[in-house]
């Protein structure tokens, strides 16, 4: 695939997250799929339905949330990316109850696509920072 190829992959990835089809991941996503994603309440590596789950808790936690997108670095078969959740606490999240609070949370992505799917995925998001937003943990100095 060509870099701009490379690059609507990814944003078809997280369009079908902001439509919550999690069938459409299975055309986009090889069957080997691999997320190493850390700071999940998942074991690493985890596959697609996992990956499924993940979303669909996210989802339940924040129903309006929208993922974006943006800042791509590719190279080969190997891509780079910025990516950002937006949405407001209105269900419960891994034990936290609904705080009806906004999150603008940012993470970094590194993915391998092989034959015009995803077949890996490393993440790390701001975790620290959402549970921040959440008023779960004190920000600095409050």
């Amino acid at each position: 695939m060509d870099r701009e190829q490379s690059i609507a992959l990814i944003q078809e990835i997280y369009e079908a997250f902001n439509r919550r089809d999690m069938d459409k991941l299975d055309e986009l996503f090889d069957p080997a799929y691999e997320d190493h994603s850390v700071g999940t309440p998942l074991p690493i590596p985890f596959d697609r339905q996992a990956l499924k789950g993940l979303l669909q808790m996210y989802f339940t936690a924040f129903p309006d949330c929208k993922f974006t997108v943006s800042d791509f670095t590719l190279e080969g078969d190997k891509a780079a990316w910025r990516d950002r959740l937006t949405g407001t606490h209105q269900g419960e999240l891994m034990g936290i109850p609904a705080t009806g609070r906004s999150v603008d949370v940012s993470g970094m992505s590194m993915g391998e696509i092989r034959n015009g799917k995803a077949i890996r995925h490393y993440s790390v998001f701001d975790n620290l920072g959402l549970m921040q937003q959440l008023g779960v943990i004190p920000a600095p100095g409050a």
